[in-house]
């Protein structure tokens, strides 16, 4: 019996308009995204007077990384741009709090801004719950407890829990707490005596779990 040979067509469908539109959108979002980062690491260098070059590598990096990881999760979409921004006003937040052991408000009120792209008005009740319940639960923690917490930290919190809503927020705050308490359980007596800023373990927990 002879068998048919059946002649290999090339697959080209990898070569379509629409792979094409995507992976332009793409690219464009990551020079948009790079762009934005060294914007906003110009700002925090000449603002808390930090090394530029380190810095501008510090947060092009981490957002780009970051961007990748969304554009894998969600494609190029409001909840994709929305991670990108609250990246950067995280990294902002978190530079501040390592240069001057500060977070301005207007950094807070830009991640409950920024919770509205995207938004759908149902979730509303919702992520004004977890504003409500992570903020009740920090200020418990630093009135009942000598914690290094400060009223920086419980805004920031309560804006981060904003964006993200009660069941993420809650492990994001679990996640960040614990990543604090291991880092610097080997530290000696004199250093952590000096405290040390909680918003940077904070943003760590909160970008995690915005990918849930």
């Amino acid at each position: 019996m002879n068998m048919m040979i059946r002649p290999v067509i090339p697959d080209f469908s990898i070569f379509s308009a629409d792979n094409w539109l995507m992976l332009t959108n793409c690219l464009i979002l990551f020079a948009l995204t790079a762009l934005a980062a060294f914007c906003v690491s110009s700002f925090a260098a000449n603002k808390w007077n930090g090394n530029k070059g380190k810095t501008a590598l510090g947060f092009i990096g981490i957002t780009l990384i970051f961007t990748a990881i969304l554009i894998c999760f969600f494609g190029c979409t409001a909840i994709t741009v929305r991670g990108i921004i609250f990246c950067l006003i995280l990294l902002l937040s978190s530079y501040s709090d390592i240069r001057t052991r500060e977070c301005s408000d207007w950094l807070h009120v830009m991640i409950v801004i920024a919770a509205f792209i995207g938004c759908e008005f149902i979730n509303l009740p919702n992520m004004f719950l977890s504003a409500m319940f992570i903020g009740g639960i920090m200020l418990m923690t630093l009135l009942i407890t000598n914690c290094n917490i400060g009223g920086a930290d419980v805004k920031f919190a309560v804006a981060c829990s904003f964006l993200l809503g009660l069941e993420r927020s809650v492990i994001a705050l679990l996640v960040g707490m614990l990543l604090a308490v291991l880092l610097n359980a080997f530290k000696t007596k004199e250093q952590k005596r000096g405290g040390f800023p909680l918003i940077p373990y904070l943003t760590a927990g909160y970008l995690a779990v915005y990918l849930i």
